[in-house]
């Protein structure tokens, strides 16, 4: 089986997409719950993650908290 890096997969297959085709791209995951997306999400979020500063961070964080408080 051949060993591949999902982050370089998932980041190469959106460079040169515009802001709007990615956005579609979150959107049609978002809708269609396709399970094999999730990864790519998942990359995603960590690259956002990662640029962000401690604030930002802690604004995401109080969403995921309530997110899953409602669950």
């Amino acid at each position: 089986m051949a060993s591949f890096d999902i982050r370089e997969l998932v980041l190469k297959n959106l460079a040169g997409s515009t802001r709007e085709e990615v956005e579609e791209y979150i959107n049609e995951t978002i809708q269609t719950r396709e399970e094999q997306a999730l990864p790519g999400m998942g990359v995603l979020f960590e690259v956002v993650w990662q640029k962000s500063n401690s604030s930002e961070k802690e604004g995401m964080m109080d969403k995921i908290m309530a997110a899953i408080e409602r669950t």
